[in-house]
């Protein structure tokens, strides 16, 4: 049986040092901020809370999918050098990325046989790096690419991801609302809270009348939906609220025992699609 090569993008918040020492090589997305595009990975500021503070005083935030060409580039780089190839980004339903790996991996297996797996995660930020960890895991166990893709293609791991954003000005910087809803919803102090559908679309979970009720929302769904018995961890993520992470994360050990809870920054890709003083959960469901 041939040996498999996890990939995965940027959208998983883990670093290129995390990953290059778990051995799963990533295509980067690039972000384009007031009008200056980068490679995700490779954005002149380092430091994260200086970014999502320069984030949150731009004008304009973007990110683009990676196409089709790099994909087929990379996979057949790994299929010359006798792999077998799994990749797991961003969800369909949130990007053209997933479909445009698909098309690469189509081209491909028509030349190599089917070899390049490309499984939906129906998520984003760190729900990706679980499936990434379960990928590597099962890999490194001699399991094959098919039975990987099996176990984690459509959100098989039952993973989750809660978030409520900082700003209704910023999404609407973003375009993913327009200027009038924005401007009520900051007026009210409205603050949604939002997950992923079936689909692995964004959809809205609730409208909270200011930041507490928002992160009472997040705590009553974690009680109700999470595994919060199971051994493993549970995620904190935000995009400069560190304080208010670490109460989430002080509430989270509170109610389980047996998960590690880790606190950190979301990564450059999906912050730019949150935008700044985002905070949100990863975890798994009952």
């Amino acid at each position: 049986m041939r040996k498999v090569k996890i990939i995965t993008d940027s959208c998983c918040s883990l670093t290129p040092d995390q990953l290059k020492k778990m051995g799963v090589d990533y295509i980067a997305m690039d972000i384009t901020v007031n009008g200056v595009t980068h490679n995700s990975f490779d954005y002149p500021i380092k430091d994260y809370e200086e970014f999502y503070a320069e984030l949150e005083k731009a004008e304009s935030c973007s990110t683009s999918c990676i196409n089709n060409f790099n994909f087929e580039e990379m996979f057949e780089k790994y299929l010359k050098e006798d792999f077998d190839v799994f990749y797991v980004g961003l969800s369909g339903g949130m990007s053209c990325t997933n479909n445009n790996a698909k098309k690469a991996a189509e081209e491909l297996n028509e030349r190599y046989g089917k070899r390049v797996f490309v499984a939906d995660s129906l998520t984003g930020s760190y729900a990706i790096s679980f499936d990434v960890e379960k990928a590597k895991q099962m890999a490194d166990e001699g399991k094959s690419a098919q039975e990987i893709f099996d176990a984690i293609d459509n959100n098989g791991l039952k993973t989750f991801a809660i978030f409520a954003p900082g700003d209704l000005k910023f999404l609407r910087k973003s375009g993913r609302i327009n200027k009038f809803v924005a401007s009520i919803g900051t007026m009210l102090k409205l603050v949604p809270v939002i997950t992923a559908n079936e689909k692995g679309e964004l959809k809205l979970f609730s409208k909270s009348i200011g930041r507490r009720k928002a992160l009472s929302t997040i705590e009553h769904y974690i009680l109700q939906h999470a595994d919060l018995e199971s051994p493993g961890k549970m995620i904190v993520g935000h995009t400069g609220q560190k304080e208010e992470a670490e109460q989430l994360a002080a509430f989270l050990k509170e109610h389980t025992k047996n998960k590690e809870i880790i606190v950190d920054y979301i990564d450059y890709t999906m912050g730019c699609n949150c935008g700044p003083r985002t905070l949100s959960v990863f975890g798994f469901l009952k």
